[in-house]
């Protein structure tokens, strides 16, 4: 007990030493390289050392990916991974392992024993949005290295809002995200604020250690570039009809991906949705399968 105690410390403490930027962006770079026999090598070792099943993805042949980058952001052959259509249903949005779930109590998500972080910073520190989301319902998932990197529509909803906040690239690893505080506030994430027919729902996608980039499907690529400020895309409208293009999205459509892994958090208001009773944490779950049933 005592010896992995030290082990996690020792662990944290290289987690704050570690050129995280320098290293996420020679990683990226490389991950983008065509190298022939190289990358194939590479796709060939990976998917051995992760189990990955090739027959769920689009393209099973190996020789298909010129990169590894295209391999880790490989699409899913969506015939086998069909979406629940039951229009009561809230559907999960990518594949990979529940971090935590629960209750937003008094504007505080539960990260671990002992720590609880603020959904006021979490999402951009937005008074209105905030108000809203009071007492309401999160989930944080985890995209393990050999899960599926995409990210879809749990519902069908329009986009109002887009938030880029700078921060750090911590890994979202089991062990950095069960011990280092506010963690999801210290790295830079992506928040997407959309409008359904039951309410508001939050979509957050966390950067992290060797995340090269974060894309939307209908804006490209969001980071990079990094800057140290916030950003902010707007989609208004008055009295329910919208002033620019905006932006829809069906259950099950593809919001966008990440190269290499991270985390993604989903926020509902109170008193809209019930989760599914058979989720908990570290719960396994794939894209398409019951989330929530709307109240």
């Amino acid at each position: 007990m005592i010896i992995n105690k030290i082990r996690k410390k020792i662990y944290l403490y290289i987690q704050y030493l570690l050129p995280k930027l320098l290293i996420t962006n020679v990683c990226g770079y490389i991950s983008k390289k065509k190298l022939s026999i190289i990358t194939t090598y590479l796709i060939f070792l990976f998917i051995k050392i992760y189990k990955i099943d090739m027959k769920e993805t689009k393209y099973p042949n190996i020789f298909h990916y010129k990169t590894f980058n295209k391999f880790f952001i490989r699409k899913l052959n969506m015939n086998n991974r069909p979406i629940d259509k039951n229009k009561c249903h809230v559907v999960q949005n990518t594949d990979g392992i529940i971090n935590q779930i629960g209750i937003i109590k008094d504007n505080q998500i539960f990260q671990f024993k002992g720590c609880k972080y603020s959904l006021f910073n979490l999402i951009g520190r937005d008074k209105n949005i905030n108000k809203i989301f009071s007492n309401g319902y999160f989930l944080n998932v985890y995209l393990a290295p050999n899960n599926y990197h995409r990210v879809h529509m749990s519902y069908d909803g329009i986009l109002l809002k887009m938030i880029y906040i700078p921060g750090k690239l911590f890994s979202v690893n089991n062990i950095v995200s069960e011990n280092l505080c506010n963690l999801f506030l210290l790295n830079e994430r992506v928040v997407f604020i959309f409008k359904t027919s039951f309410g508001l729902m939050i979509k957050i996608l966390v950067g992290a250690h060797i995340v090269g980039s974060i894309n939307t499907s209908w804006y490209g690529s969001i980071i990079p570039p990094r800057k140290n400020k916030i950003k902010i895309w707007n989609w208004p409208y008055i009295n329910n009809i919208y002033k620019k293009d905006f932006i829809y999205l069906k259950k099950g459509e593809e919001i966008g991906y990440f190269n290499l892994g991270s985390t993604v958090i989903t926020l509902f208001p109170p008193k809209i949705i019930r989760f599914n009773s058979n989720l908990k944490k570290g719960s396994k779950i794939k894209v398409g399968e019951l989330l929530a049933f709307i109240i």
